[in-house]
């Protein structure tokens, strides 16, 4: 099962910039590695289609939406990724960005 969003280049790079950098701290519990590593595949294929957007020619094109495909259970762990980010400080723009994605989310994996 496929989950599609479609958003803006600039929502993508407020999403994009929440991502953690490496390096990680070391975790044993396996539901965190679990959860990492499909974030980390998420994490790259949004930076992958964040800079192909801004090498993009956007001279005289209208800005276009930026579909993704994401797979259920990386959908799950993204949704479960903007939960834990959203009690974090941010801007208005950032916050209402997340919560956008995530009730996208939320409404396509119920």
């Amino acid at each position: 099962m496929k989950v599609n969003l479609k958003m803006s280049a600039q929502q993508l790079n407020a999403l994009v910039f929440h991502f953690p950098k490496p390096p990680f701290t070391p975790e044993k519990r396996r539901e965190v590695r679990v959860a990492r590593s499909v974030l980390e595949k998420v994490s790259l294929k949004m930076q992958k289609k964040q800079l192909e957007t801004k090498q993009a020619p956007t001279l005289f094109s209208k800005p276009k939406k930026i579909s993704f495909s994401l797979e259920y259970f990386e959908a799950h762990y993204l949704e479960k990724f903007i939960e834990v980010v959203e009690g974090f400080p941010m801007n208005d723009y950032d916050r209402n960005v997340l919560r956008l994605v995530k009730s996208n989310l939320n409404q396509q994996l119920a």
